[in-house]
């Protein structure tokens, strides 16, 4: 297995307004339902682009819990490895203004049931593959489960801290970790304080992870590692929509690292 990707899987809603009013009730246009969770996308994601892929996480066992697992086993991710919960899948629903997101809102009590025990009898499995993708949207016992054993296993460990709230997860020290992905919000949150893009990306990096990978938008992304900071330059986008762009990028900079490509 190339990657292991552990974390959420969740159907996603959206809905789009005009000129967002908090606290009333705004006419807005429902997109259809999607299925998301940062590791479920970045599982998708590299499975569709060929890399042998699996998801570790938890999933409902209804309707749009079955529905994801075909849809996951369609585009050839690899699904034994998930935890079939007896609730609802989780639910993550976004409420957009012209393509940016006014309010996110997440019920992600399966995967937070994802315990250390669930992850221990897949280890095996999980770890005998190239890269462990985790996601914040676990319990900080699992994420330092994995942390803990990076010393002695042979993949690489990329995480993502997923939203600002969930950035408090992240360990004080980030030793085990070899990609961090995160956005300026999730590393002003992790580091208690705001700054330039470039000076909090050398600020985590001095936390001990190898490398971190901050994007900023239509500003570009801050690419650090031992060999320094760059500035990489966005292409010229029209937003559509921000749900699972990062999680898009991640899995494409999996997918190239795993090709043999340096970082930047």
């Amino acid at each position: 297995m190339q990657v292991a990707c552990i974390g959420g899987a969740c159907v996603d809603r959206s809905y789009t307004v005009r000129g967002a009013a908090l606290g009333s009730s705004n006419p807005a246009e429902r997109a259809p339902r999607l299925f998301g969770g940062v590791a479920r996308n970045v599982c998708e994601n590299l499975a569709r682009l060929g890399a042998d892929a699996a998801l570790v996480s938890a999933v409902g066992n209804d309707a749009d819990g079955r529905a994801m697992l075909d849809e996951l086993r369609s585009c050839g991710a690899r699904i034994d490895l998930i935890k079939i919960t007896q609730g609802a899948c989780d639910e993550y629903a976004a409420i957009l203004d012209r393509g940016d997101l006014v309010v996110g809102a997440a019920d992600m009590r399966a995967i937070e049931s994802f315990s250390v025990d669930d992850l221990l009898v897949r280890w095996e499995l999980i770890a005998a593959s190239r890269f462990m993708f985790i996601d914040c949207n676990v319990a900080g016992a699992v994420l330092q489960a994995c942390l803990k054993a990076r010393d002695g296993g042979a993949y690489r460990v990329a995480v993502d801290a997923v939203s600002e709230p969930k950035a408090a997860r992240l360990p004080s020290r980030l030793d085990g970790i070899d990609l961090l992905f995160m956005n300026e919000g999730e590393a002003s949150a992790y580091l208690g304080r705001t700054g330039a893009a470039e000076e909090m990306a050398t600020a985590i990096l001095a936390q001990g992870t190898r490398s971190i990978v901050l994007t900023c938008g239509e500003r570009g992304t801050i690419c650090a590692d031992e060999a320094g900071v760059s500035k990489i330059p966005a292409p010229d986008a029209r937003r559509v929509s921000p749900t699972g762009a990062g999680d898009a990028m991640a899995a494409g900079t999996l997918w190239r690292l795993l090709a043999g490509d340096g970082l930047r």
